[in-house]
């Protein structure tokens, strides 16, 4: 069977033996995220933070359902802690949720129209090759992060983002400094763990830890291209 134009664009730089661009990796890392949004699937989000300042802290469990004509909606399933903290929280999710919202991610992804990039080499992540991409966003938005990502070599997968966002979130948590860290699920990658730091003149520091767990996603349909990319990223390794 012959391979389709934008599988063979994809592994180009595979199949040809040489290293890839950064404009390169990031366009294959958005043709990624691309499938991921068109994925249906749910979850459930462990959100914990701690204000070192005041001592206090807060947890919040969520249940995500993403969908692609609806985008992500959270529902909150239980809360405790420092009121003030759990509106921290909410606000956030409240957020990611605006953003999530079909024709409103095109101005957050890792890509070459929202980021410039430069290869500055390799390393092995969770055991996998992974390129490393220095990041920097080519406006200040606070959805863009300022740092650097690693990307599965394999599938071209984010695998590890590190950085700061490049525009404050709010008043509450100023500039956080973010890792997150990705994984393959039912043949899309998604986030499994976080972890932000914030220092604001109101609150300190605090730190936020966010766990996601008990992943279901649903086969995804719409094309053989995008399954082929989804079992590279998923099962190929």
């Amino acid at each position: 069977m012959a391979m389709s134009p934008l599988v063979a664009c994809l592994f180009l730089p595979i199949l040809s033996g040489a290293d890839p661009s950064a404009y390169e990796i990031l366009a294959a890392v958005a043709r990624n995220s691309a499938m991921r949004h068109q994925a249906v699937y749910s979850g459930v989000r462990q959100y914990s933070i701690h204000n070192f300042r005041f001592d206090k802290s807060a947890s919040v469990e969520v249940r995500i359902t993403a969908q692609p004509a609806k985008g992500k909606q959270f529902t909150i399933v239980s809360r405790s802690g420092c009121g003030k903290l759990i509106d921290v929280v909410e606000t956030l999710i409240s957020t990611e949720a605006d953003a999530g919202r079909p024709n409103e991610t095109r101005g957050h992804e890792i890509c070459p129209s929202n980021y410039h990039a430069s290869l500055t080499g390799s390393e092995t992540v969770s055991g996998r090759a992974c390129w490393v991409l220095a990041l920097k966003p080519k406006v200040r938005n606070k959805y863009l992060i300022d740092g650097t990502a690693w990307v599965d070599q394999s599938s071209y997968a984010l695998v590890r983002l590190d950085g700061t966002t490049a525009s404050r979130v709010s008043m509450w948590v100023g500039t956080p400094h973010i890792i997150e860290e990705f994984a393959p699920v039912g043949g899309i990658w998604l986030p499994r763990h976080t972890v932000s730091e914030s220092r604001s003149a109101l609150l300190g520091v605090s730190q936020l830890d966010i766990r996601y767990t008990d992943y279901d996603v649903e086969p995804i349909k719409n094309s053989s291209v995008q399954r082929h990319i989804g079992t590279t990223a998923g099962e190929g390794r």
